[in-house]
């Protein structure tokens, strides 16, 4: 029995343990990178569409000064009436919203605003707060379930953030105490072999990892992001636990 026991021992039960480890982490770092891309590419494309409605040439110029003058926005385009008639139907499909075209001759201003992240958290209270006092004739209006879905990927990517970071903070308090306070004399080529461990263990989770999520990329680039810094920060990290563990060997 006693023979058995002493089979799996040293760097045996380093690698099973790092190897858990590694998977964990690749795990949470993909994660974190698809919601990061996904946060960003609603942002990029989140615009508030504008109507000023009976507004002379002059009025929607001093209007558009206004928009730029908002806090929060970044970008103002405006759309003359003609420009509203060649993109038919396509102006409401990419804004996300509905609005009676009337006779040509009476057709309204058109603006797309592009905002900043805050704006985008909520984008009703930003409209509420602006456009109530800015002109009666003014309309805005939003991709609602845009909004959401940002709102919500923002949350989760905070999420993962603090997670991670809380891990990493309570790994590198067990490597400094181990480091600093067990007393044990471990020879360099122990130490090393636990380093390796670290380096074997990271890549075979990252091919696995690699492996699993290759079904994304047929939903194209999108789907299939990697970190190339979080991927440099694991796999440091698996070594430093690797010379760590080959020190501890308290499992």
């Amino acid at each position: 029995m006693t023979e058995n026991k002493a089979i799996f021992t040293g760097q045996s039960r380093i690698m099973f343990i790092l190897l858990a480890f590694a998977l964990l982490a690749q795990g949470a770092l993909f994660l974190r990178s698809q919601a990061c891309h996904s946060f960003d590419a609603l942002m990029s494309d989140f615009k508030i569409a504008v109507v000023l409605n009976n507004a002379s040439s002059a009025e929607t110029e001093e209007f558009t000064k206004k928009l730029n003058s908002l806090d929060g926005v970044s970008e103002v385009r405006y759309l003359n009436a003609k420009e509203a008639l060649a993109l038919p139907g396509a102006l409401p499909e990419q804004n996300g919203f509905e609005v009676f075209l009337p006779k040509e001759d009476f057709l309204p201003a058109f603006f797309e605003i592009r905002t900043s992240q805050w704006v985008m958290m909520n984008p009703a209270a930003w409209i509420s707060e602006n456009f109530s006092s800015m002109s009666q004739d003014a309309q805005a209006y939003y991709k609602e379930s845009q909004a959401q879905a940002a709102v919500y990927l923002g949350g989760i990517v905070k999420y993962i953030n603090i997670i991670l970071g809380l891990s990493v903070f309570f790994f590198l308090t067990f490597c400094f105490f181990v480091e600093a306070y067990y007393i044990r004399i471990t020879s360099l080529p122990v130490r090393m072999g636990g380093v390796m461990c670290g380096v074997l263990s990271y890549a075979l989770a990252l091919a696995l990892s690699y492996i699993l999520a290759s079904p994304l990329k047929l939903a194209g680039e999108q789907g299939f992001i990697w970190d190339i810094w979080a991927q440099a920060a694991c796999l440091a990290l698996m070594m430093m636990l690797g010379w760590t563990l080959s020190k501890w060997k308290k499992f």
